[in-house]
């Protein structure tokens, strides 16, 4: 049935529904017509004498016949052509109700537009507005995050609040992603975080349903260039796919496994969970296709659209999905992220930022991740800044003493000094150079610094974000 095009009702020698195709599920985005009489459905058959169950009480028919019929859809009465045919299900004498109306089919799509517009503009206003009360906590935050005499409690619980400000961040942009509002940003981020960053986010969850997590980093992972945000919401599918998985067995576990080799990082996510069929493992990325939910037949929420939007995202950033299943015993999905981030900030400068030019400025810096520190330099000198790169604390200040800057990029954990003691030794430079902090954590600036430090760039940015601060520092 669910290869015909239409929505399809069964109705049995009794004048009941006993069955309905996934088109008509979308039509009534229900299942609760099955079971019913289809008198609810078609009051005005038995009126007229028109009833084709009942004209096969004598006969048993064997063609098709074509028929305009009252029917309700959603408490409205509709004209609608239907075909019906007859068919043997066992031993029965079963009708199939074939709708071929394309008008009602065509209202519903406008109706289900009509709402996904009216959420779309929802979300959208509440976005805006969150992130507005959003960046007003934030800035206070930090102001107080400023002042040295707090105490090391106050500065603990404040960091804290930010942090779940910076999370709430990150859920409006999702909204804002489901509103089509949010662009695409790419920045350099650590899948390592984004993992961490969602077990934060669902462990309540897991623990409530007795589910074990297990994280697994096997080696030490490259920051890749990517939507954060929207690599985090492919990671959340498919980690409450899992749980939903799980919720009848007897063992429950999770384990997300994080590695890379020269090519690609990955990230596996094996569940003990029933399993997937062998049928559907053909299926299970097609958006709609779902064993949950009203469309499943079962009572644990589902649209069929979290897989599918999961292998969007992975293929938006030339990766893949792959998934190995065992019926009863669990399922495993890898997915694959290509190291492709030099190649990929070339590609972006040279479509994008073309309002930014640092000719003839020397940047030093000073950061000991030597590919984090070589994927900036190569962006800088794409806007053709001289740049030159040291990995501590010692080594950038005697570059300093030997060489004129305009700008430093300072790293705040090197392994060797304190960002304080840098700047401490950076203030007495005879043409001290401006100064941008790179930190991977909100900071509390020390107020003796704060004239010298001119911006404080949070990890991970993108490039806008990075030009943006070399622009305002140099007062370009």
């Amino acid at each position: 049935m669910d290869s015909i095009q239409a929505p399809v009702l069964v109705v049995d020698a009794s004048k009941h529904i006993i069955d309905i195709n996934n088109h008509a599920k979308r039509l009534f985005h229900t299942m609760d017509i099955v079971g019913k009489s289809c008198k609810e459905l078609f009051p005005d058959c038995e009126k007229d004498g028109n009833c084709p169950v009942d004209d096969a009480d004598y006969k048993i028919p064997t063609n098709c016949e074509k028929r305009k019929l009252s029917m309700i859809v959603h408490t409205v009465k509709e004209q609608m052509d239907i075909i019906i045919a007859p068919a043997k299900k066992e031993d029965d004498l079963v009708f199939l109700h074939i709708m071929t109306d394309s008008d009602i089919q065509n209202r519903q799509n406008l109706v289900m537009l009509e709402k996904n517009m009216t959420i779309s503009t929802l979300a959208s206003g509440i976005a805006h507005e969150f992130n507005n009360m959003n960046a007003g906590i934030q800035g206070l935050i930090e102001l107080l995050l400023s002042q040295e005499e707090l105490s090391n409690a106050g500065i603990k619980d404040l960091r804290t609040v930010l942090r779940i400000v910076k999370r709430a961040t990150h859920l409006v942009d999702q909204l804002s992603m489901l509103a089509h509002k949010k662009p695409s940003k790419q920045m350099l981020s650590n899948i390592e975080d984004i993992v961490n960053d969602c077990v934060s986010i669902i462990k309540p969850q897991f623990i409530d349903a007795g589910i074990s997590i297990e994280v697994i980093n096997k080696n030490k992972l490259s920051e890749l260039f990517l939507d954060a945000n929207k690599i985090t919401l492919a990671l959340m599918n498919l980690l409450l796919n899992a749980r939903d998985a799980m919720i009848d067995s007897e063992k429950k576990q999770l384990s997300i496994t994080t590695y890379q080799d020269k090519e690609n990082v990955f990230i596996e996510i094996r569940d003990t969970g029933c399993g997937i069929k062998a049928e559907y493992l053909q299926r299970i990325f097609e958006p709609f296709f779902t064993t949950k939910g009203p469309l499943g037949h079962s009572n644990i929420p589902g649209t069929g659209l979290g897989l599918s939007v999961a292998l969007g995202i992975v293929e938006e950033h030339n990766g893949a999905i792959h998934v190995e299943s065992t019926p009863g015993e669990g399922t495993a999905f890898k997915l694959s992220l290509p190291l492709n981030t030099t190649e990929k900030v070339d590609s972006e400068i040279a479509v994008n930022y073309d309002s930014y030019n640092f000719l003839k400025k020397k940047i030093l810096i000073i950061e000991d991740d030597v590919e984090f520190a070589t994927i900036i330099q190569r962006a800088l000198h794409a806007k053709n800044a001289e740049v030159f790169i040291t990995n501590s604390g010692a080594e950038g200040l005697n570059f300093l003493d030997a060489h004129g800057v305009d700008l430093v990029l300072l790293d705040v954990h090197l392994p060797d000094m304190s960002v304080w003691d840098i700047l401490k030794k950076i203030q007495y430079i005879a043409n001290r150079p401006n100064i941008i902090i790179v930190s991977g954590n909100y900071l509390a600036m020390n107020n003796n610094y704060v004239g010298i430090v001119d911006y404080v760039l949070l990890k991970p940015f993108d490039l806008d974000e990075l030009f943006t601060a070399i622009k305002n520092s140099l007062s370009l």
